[in-house]
Order: structure tokens, then sequence, then C-alpha cells
């Protein structure tokens, strides 16, 4: 009988498991999706009459139960942390070997992503199955994994780190003429500097491409109107980011950092630097795990200004060259190697 490795998660989220699908193939195993958060799809699925959604909930649900009556199949978890959701889960998971997939750097009770029911209780199951329970965590950043070590005492060999990796049949140069200036993808939300990024470029010439989806939308709509140098594109398909990315010369992340969250490990950022793009980013804990000041651009949060100012001075034939060598760690078949403790 042909092996199985299960993807438990909540949304389902299959671009985070590339790298483990390409290593799945190699041996010969399949890869399988589930959802833990079925109920309450289930409920939106009944309102808004969604057949096939309703059809996905129930083989969840199916999924979850049978796994009391099996044993020693093999799960990744990728659930936040503090979730209640583990009291049922746990019970579930007894006979199984489970592998815990996370990007959260905030180990130290300071600050919990989901903050329903959240009590002394729960952080401890939680711990004590982090520690006790589980085969193996993968962590999406070294930043995440030195904060599990510090914080919850769990050894180095226990834990690897597994980088987000890089479609390159989609992403890489294509050497075509760089009529923009500059990009920024990802969230229109407070924390990512949206609205200090575009009162920096009002007063600027160069060209600016704002692309996405959030909050700040329609404020993004309202001000691009007023100024010639800044457009807007909704969220486009990974083909179409890959082409503004090839048109554009730089990457623009300005983020601010919060008590609670922080700019961390950015597939965006490896995504332009595959296709040439010189990244200008914060230098939250994410991002310099990726750039230093010979690939790519780090800059003190709130000094944008001043390091645009200066981007004159950079060789940039030659900073492309090493964006574009870099991005390369980030491979689907490189970071598949380090999933492998999945298939032990």
């Amino acid at each position: 009988m042909k092996k199985i490795i299960y993807i438990l998660h909540e949304y389902g989220e299959k671009t985070h498991y590339a790298a483990l699908e390409y290593l799945c193939k190699i041996h010969n195993i399949d890869l399988k999706y589930y959802e833990f958060s079925f109920f309450k799809n289930f409920i939106k699925a009944i309102i808004k009459f969604d057949f096939n959604l309703l059809k996905k909930q129930i083989l969840n649900f199916k999924f979850l139960v049978s796994l009391l009556f099996r044993k020693n199949k093999r799960i990744v978890l990728g659930m936040a942390p503090y979730d209640y959701r583990l009291f049922f889960l746990k019970f579930i998971f007894k006979k199984h070997n489970i592998y815990y997939h996370t990007s959260w750097t905030k180990w130290d009770r300071s600050f919990y992503p989901k903050k329903r029911f959240v009590n002394i209780r729960l952080i401890f199951l939680w711990e004590n199955f982090l520690k006790k329970d589980i085969k193996h965590i993968f962590s999406v950043s070294n930043y995440a994994k030195q904060s599990l070590i510090k914080n919850l005492s769990i050894k180095d060999k226990d834990i690897s780190v597994v980088y987000h990796s890089l479609n390159s049949k989609v992403f890489y140069s294509k050497n075509l003429e760089r009529t923009n200036d500059f990009i920024y993808a990802g969230r229109l939300v407070e924390e990512k500097g949206i609205k200090e990024l575009i009162e920096i470029f009002s007063q600027k010439q160069e060209k600016l491409i704002i692309v996405g989806d959030g909050i700040l939308k329609d404020f993004v709509k309202s001000q691009v109107k007023l100024y010639d140098n800044i457009s807007y594109m909704d969220k486009v398909s990974q083909e179409k980011l890959a082409y503004l990315f090839n048109i554009s010369r730089f990457l623009i992340l300005n983020s601010k950092r919060s008590s609670f969250w922080e700019e961390l490990f950015g597939m965006v950022i490896i995504e332009a630097m595959a296709c040439g793009v010189i990244p200008i980013v914060v230098n939250h804990n994410g991002p310099k795990e990726i750039l230093n000041n010979k690939i790519g651009i780090l800059y003190e949060e709130g000094y944008l200004s001043d390091i645009l100012k200066k981007i004159s001075d950079i060789d940039e034939k030659e900073m492309i060259v090493k964006c574009i060598k870099k991005s390369q760690f980030f491979t689907i078949d490189n970071i598949a190697k380090f999933w492998e403790k999945v298939i032990e």
C-alpha cells in the first residue's frame, strides 16, 4: 500500500507545502490535505448553498473521525499557537505521529494569535504537546526556532528550519525592460506602512506600483488618483506578479514593528529577487534571514526616505546578480531536503 502523509491545516494553504510535495513525489508518497476548521465552513456552506464547500467539510469531518480508529498515521499540523481546538484534536492524535509546522515567533507568552479561550490550562496543554507529544517541529525561520528553544526548552535537534519555497517556474528573470522603478506587493494594512509609502512617493517622480488587497484598499485607490507616478493593482495571479517584478527595479517593504508583530519571512522577497528585483526592506527579523547589506538593502524603520536618496550609489547590475543567486537557495528542490524528518 502506498504511504501517505496528511497535512492538517486551518485553511489548507497548499503553497506552504510545495517543497514537501516535491519530496513526497521523489519517495512515491501521497500527500493529502485536510482542514480542522470544518464546523465554521460547514455553517457557511449551508447559508450560501455551496455544495462543493459542504462536500469538502464532510470529508474533513470523516477524516478526523477516522483517526480515532486508525493508528501510526503521519500528520503535519499547521495550527496557530494556543488554539483552543487542540483540546479536542489532542485526543484524536493519541495514536499518530504528529509533526508541527509553525511560523510563530512569540513563544514567551507575550502574545497569542488565537486569544479566544486562552487561559493557563490551555497554555500548559500547548507547551506539553510541543515538548512531549510530537515527533518533530518544522519552523519557517531560525528566529522562530530560537524562540521555541529559549522559551520552551525544546532541543535543537527536535526542530528543523524549513523556509517557504520559491516556484522558480513562475518567478525568474526574463530580461525585460524595467520600466517601473518601485513595487510594493502584499497586504494593504497599517502595519505595512502603506500610508507612509504613498506620502513619500507623492513627493517623488519615480514610479511606484502598489499591488494587493486589505482594509486600506479604498484609501490606496483614492490616493493614487492624485499622483501620476503611483498606480494600484488588486490581487493578481502569480504569473502577473512575476511580470510586474520583471519590469520593476526595486521592491519596497516599509513594515512597522508593534508589540505583537513584525515582518517575518516574506515569500514576496524571494519571489522578487528571483525576478531580478532588488529588495529594500525594513530590518525586521524575517528579512534579516534573507538579506544583508551585500544582498538587498536593509534599513532602520522610519528611515526609508534617507535610504531612497542613496540608491543611486548602488551598482544595480551587480546587486541583481547577487539577488538572483541568493534566491536559488529557496527553490522547491533545495528546500525539500529540510522536510526529510517527516518521511524518515
